[in-house]
């Protein structure tokens, strides 16, 4: 287990081993190729549920929503520290 810290406060213990994980390469392509509900299976694969739902509240904007863009960002960021920590 791997400890992040991201810039929106969101902190948690991550799997590291999860990125090797056919299922979220899987889930990483359908992003890439458009498809933003893979997002929310990246999240599933990475996060506990009390975790994820700790990203989104970490996420909401002045509205109360929690953003494709916002989790989007934040995921980028907790993947950097997964590969930079891995080294």
């Amino acid at each position: 287990m791997t400890h992040i810290s991201l810039s929106c406060g969101f902190e948690a213990e991550v799997d590291e081993t999860a990125v090797n994980d056919m299922e979220f390469l899987d889930a990483l392509n359908q992003m890439q190729n458009g498809d933003a509900t893979g997002l929310s299976t990246v999240c599933d694969i990475l996060l506990q549920k009390e975790d994820k739902k700790r990203l989104y509240d970490a996420c909401r904007n002045e509205k109360g929503r929690a953003t494709v863009d916002a989790v989007g960002a934040q995921l980028t960021e907790l993947l950097g520290q997964l590969v930079s920590k891995k080294k």
